[in-house]
């Protein structure tokens, strides 16, 4: 240990406890939507073998179509949880960065509508291939989408923009939110582990760094834009 008085500051036990607990929750939510997925598959295919049966009467057979389409939607949302939970490390490859941000969003649709969040998507028709683990992609994805909700609630204006493409040399994705924007004094300490403005029981001051790390694993890069305006934007770059 260096005695130059610079080392980091260590979490209390408070912290170190709630980091915990939520270790263990994201483990609980694992195993529960794996039990739910195989229900559901189980239930899918239960109600098809339902809508073919010639004695079912023809209003009876709309609604368990609409069964069917609710279970199928119901699946999807588990799945997605799924892909976030699981662990294990992700092997690097190539990933559309364009599915990625559109899986982050559908991720976090519910909690984006109970919010009143509008969602603007700008993105290209095309893939942008970055190489990446998948997993992790999405998880840096859903940080930045997670904080930009935090930043806008209790605002009177509510819009999350996403933005991706390529330019100088490098794919990007723009993370930019109309909440209260970052004080100037604080710009330099928002990537450091658990310092955050919010409060909060939930709210431990690692999806930032988690970002920026996630993204530097790969040979990208997460920084805040510094333009002077109300509302705060990250961009996330990776070498073409």
């Amino acid at each position: 240990m260096s005695d130059d008085g610079d080392a980091p500051e260590l979490p209390d036990a408070a912290r170190l406890l709630q980091i915990n607990r939520l270790a263990n929750s994201a483990r609980l939510v694992a195993g529960l939507a794996h039990e739910l997925n195989n229900a559901l598959q189980v239930a899918g295919g239960l109600v098809e073998l339902l809508a073919d049966r010639a004695d079912i009467p023809a209003d009876a057979r709309v609604r368990i179509h609409k069964i069917g389409g609710q279970t199928e939607k119901a699946g999807a949302a588990i799945r997605q949880v799924l892909a976030v939970t699981r662990e294990g490390a992700g092997q690097a490859g190539r990933v559309d960065l364009v599915a990625v941000v559109q899986q982050a969003v559908a991720v976090r649709d519910y909690n984006i509508g109970r919010a009143g969040i509008t969602v603007a998507l700008d993105l290209p028709s095309t893939r942008i291939d970055v190489t990446a683990d998948h997993r992790g992609l999405l998880q840096l994805l859903l940080n930045l989408v997670i904080n930009a909700e935090e930043a806008l609630a209790n605002q009177p204006q509510r819009v999350l923009t996403i933005a991706t493409g390529r330019g100088d040399g490098a794919a990007r994705v723009v993370v930019s939110d109309t909440g209260h924007g970052v004080p100037r004094e604080l710009r330099e300490r928002i990537f450091e582990p658990f310092f955050t403005t919010r409060t909060g029981e939930r709210t431990v001051g690692l999806g930032l760094p988690v970002a920026r790390a996630l993204a530097q694993q790969f040979g990208g890069r997460v920084t805040l834009d510094y333009a002077e305006s109300a509302t705060t934007t990250f961009v996330v770059t990776w070498p073409a």
